[in-house]
């Protein structure tokens, strides 16, 4: 894939409440204690409102997703 990355948008009850993106350690080197993983690109609804400048970097797929139904159990309103 030239000039981009591995992608996968999260829905929940048919809505889209993130967008996670394939980092490698190079692009998070310097920056985190953890390198590569999934990025959160993006968050809507409870995924969104974030109360820290920088956005999680994941280890795995599987991290990121209970991430998400974490943030989806305390406050997901469809409506």
């Amino acid at each position: 894939m030239v000039g981009g990355h591995e992608g996968q948008l999260v829905l929940a009850a048919g809505h889209l409440v993130a967008v996670l993106s394939r980092v490698t350690a190079e692009e998070t080197l310097g920056e985190r204690e953890q390198v590569g993983g999934w990025f959160l690109e993006a968050g809507f609804g409870p995924c969104g409102p974030l109360m820290s400048v920088t956005p999680p970097v994941f280890a795995d797929l599987d991290q990121a997703l209970a991430w998400v139904r974490t943030r989806l159990e305390t406050g997901f309103n469809p409506s």
